[in-house]
């Protein structure tokens, strides 16, 4: 990676995941706020990862900054690193949650089993694939998520682990052996434990 675009390659992820993050969020809140007594939409899964994604994404714009301005790794970068990894976890539960609440209409929605009577079947089926739709929706940006996070957190490592692993140059330094034993002044007499002189 080149040094001279590490800080813009920083922040460019920083600001894709800050507008994924934000878009996550109120599409959180607008399915919280269409659909109140739905136990998927109070869960909340595409706000709490959509927080955590921006907070990751603005960290990584401030982490991009710093080694811009000063042209090298600092602490931003590695909590840029960790919340990557942590947000990447946190994304895929958003698919999982959305992913089950997609089997669960897809099964209760089937007119065949009569679960709602007095329910017209037009009302019902605008209904049940307006929330499919919706947590598709919800699987295809916390996949999105993912992937970008993956992204983050694997340059974040390079960042880090390069700038830990820079080789030293040449020193003018000769390593001399110690601990020579000398024969002279030696404490030990005879009959004695020759190393004894040592200790």
């Amino acid at each position: 990676m080149c040094k001279g675009n590490t800080g813009r390659d920083l922040i460019g992820l920083g600001v894709t995941l800050v507008i994924l993050g934000a878009v996550n969020t109120f599409f959180g809140i607008g399915a919280l706020a269409a659909f109140p007594d739905n136990f998927f939409s109070r869960v909340g899964a595409p706000i709490w990862a959509g927080v955590l994604v921006a907070i990751t994404g603005a960290i990584g714009i401030i982490a991009g900054r710093k080694f811009r301005r000063e042209g090298a790794h600092t602490g931003f970068t590695t909590a840029f690193l960790t919340l990557s990894i942590i947000a990447i976890f946190v994304a895929l539960s958003q698919v999982g949650v959305s992913g089950w609440a997609i089997d669960i209409y897809g099964y209760n929605c089937d007119l065949r089993g009569g679960f709602y009577p007095g329910v017209t079947i037009r009302t019902l089926n605008e209904y049940c694939w307006t929330m499919i739709h919706l947590h598709r929706t919800g699987v295809a940006l916390g996949v999105l998520e993912t992937v970008v996070c993956f992204v983050s957190s694997i340059i974040g490592c390079v960042i880090g682990c390069n700038y830990y692993n820079q080789q030293p140059g040449p020193s003018g330094m000769s390593m001399q052996p110690t601990n020579q034993p000398s024969s002279v002044n030696s404490p030990a007499g005879s009959g004695a434990d020759p190393q004894a002189g040592y200790i």
